[in-house]
């Protein structure tokens, strides 16, 4: 009997929808099924979902302008080296790659990127995929390729601490080119102090060094007097100093000029570690706080993109204008030190260091686009010059020209085909003499090797003879 009248009482509730017909446990029910249908997103990682829909996904559906502040500068700069030699250290690549994408998505264009990598990991015999590199997985050769339309500035020999500093100041050596792309061993273009300046260092290093491949240091001391000195040249407008590598934050140790934000993968003491190994590649392929600041942004992405939220998109070009929409809203601590440090299982006992104490702005009040992005009006621009001319390009010196060795797969990437270049006149050079040789062989019953065995018998016979009569 009592559960019949609680039915009638609920029934007849008063409580509920505006309509008052039905009580809020009912309309809860209703609710559920919608919630139930919401379609579950293929995400790098599950826990970023809410973290986006909190700090990123707000802000686009509650203001169509960003609430950060983007600065007042008008142009970007970024330098981003890996310094590391050998095989086994794959991973520092696909760093500073991983790196380098998203300021590609973010309309940044090569000629305003100086990309270093010590050694030609993608090129190298042990690695099944030439000409590829994967942070993600090979997939069977079919995954995310790091190496899409990359310009590599300085490699091998050429990456020296030297040269880094050298490429900070905008100084060169005799003999050595200009700012433009193609150059031998160029600097950046020219900076004033509205340019915003990204450093991004990976590799190996300790307390106070970084090392560039194993040869040589570079020191705290170094960078601190390399930007103090583009502090007095007024060479930048805000400087972000980024570097992945054990103890890594030592490296802003002696910093003291305005506007540099430092931040460092781990602490004195402290180990930066590898992510994780893909069997296929046989290596660790990328190292956790690079990994996850790219997953990040990239789920921040499919977040918004599959809502309801309209982003708009250019639809030409290189700039993904949804990644640029994410990076106007994510701020630079929370893009670099808070996400990282709770999504990132950076490893035992390594934490995020970072610093703002000599800006004038904090780094929760900095876009990531004011150091991943080119300014709004350099975004429009490079679009007019897309959308006005089917033949013109900005990113012209992105398409490669065809090697004219017939002997190279046409379908295969044009970097992958640059592995085989190298290489392969040498290998036909080699195949040539054997066919002379197999040719002349064929002809004559005999080759040149016989010719000689024969006349070294001959003349071994004679000699023998010889001393024979004679003792």
């Amino acid at each position: 009997m009592l559960a019949p009248m609680i039915a009638a009482v609920l029934l007849l509730s008063p409580l509920g929808t505006s309509s008052g017909i039905f009580p809020p446990c009912l309309v809860v029910a209703q609710k559920m099924p919608s919630q139930s249908k919401r379609k579950k997103l293929s995400l790098h990682n599950a826990n970023h979902e809410s973290s986006i829909r909190n700090i990123v996904q707000a802000s686009i559906k509650n203001d169509a302008i960003s609430p950060l502040k983007p600065g007042n500068h008008t142009s970007n700069v970024a330098v981003i080296v890996s310094s590391s030699r050998y095989w086994f250290n794959y991973r520092h690549v696909t760093n500073a790659l991983s790196i380098y994408q998203l300021l590609k998505r973010g309309g940044i264009t090569d000629d305003k990127i100086i990309l270093m990598l010590a050694d030609d990991i993608p090129c190298n015999m042990r690695n099944p995929f030439r000409g590829k590199i994967f942070a993600r997985g090979a997939r069977g050769g079919s995954g995310e390729d790091l190496m899409e339309g990359v310009n590599i500035d300085y490699s091998g020999t050429d990456v020296t601490v030297d040269a880094f500093l050298r490429v900070l100041l905008g100084r060169h050596l005799d003999g050595e080119g200009g700012d433009s792309l193609g150059s031998h061993r160029r600097t950046l273009p020219k900076t004033d102090e509205n340019t915003n300046v990204l450093v991004y260092l990976t590799g190996h290093g300790g307390d106070n060094f970084f090392k560039f491949q194993d040869g040589e240091e570079l020191t705290s001391q170094d960078v601190a007097s390399a930007f103090s000195q583009m502090h007095e040249l007024k060479l930048y407008n805000e400087l972000l100093f980024i570097s992945d590598t054990c103890q890594a934050f030592t490296m802003a140790d002696e910093i003291d000029v305005p506007n540099v934000f430092s931040v460092g993968s781990s602490l004195k003491g402290q180990n930066s570690y590898a992510s994780h190994t893909d069997n296929e590649v046989g290596q660790s392929v990328i190292d956790r706080y690079s990994k996850v600041i790219k997953d990040f942004v990239d789920d921040a992405v499919t977040v918004t993109s599959s809502s309801n939220v309209q982003v708009n998109k250019y639809g030409v070009g290189r700039i993904d204008n949804a990644t640029v929409t994410v990076m106007e809203r994510l701020n630079l601590f929370d893009a670099l030190v808070r996400i990282p440090t709770t999504h990132g299982d950076l490893g035992p006992n390594s934490k995020v260091g970072h610093t703002d104490k000599l800006c004038s702005r904090r780094m929760n009040q900095v876009p990531l686009a004011s150091f991943f992005a080119a300014p709004r009006d350099e975004r429009d621009r490079q679009i007019k010059q897309l959308e006005g001319s089917v033949t013109a390009s900005l990113w012209m010196h992105d398409l490669p020209t065809m090697p004219s060795n017939d002997s190279v797969d046409k379908k295969q990437p044009f970097h992958y085909q640059q592995c085989i270049s190298e290489t392969e006149p040498v290998l036909n050079e080699v195949n040539t003499t054997l066919d002379e040789t197999h040719n002349q062989r064929e002809s004559t019953g005999l080759s040149p090797f016989d010719l000689k065995f024969v006349a070294g018998l001959a003349g071994f016979i004679f000699c023998a003879r010889t001393l024979s009569r004679i003792l």
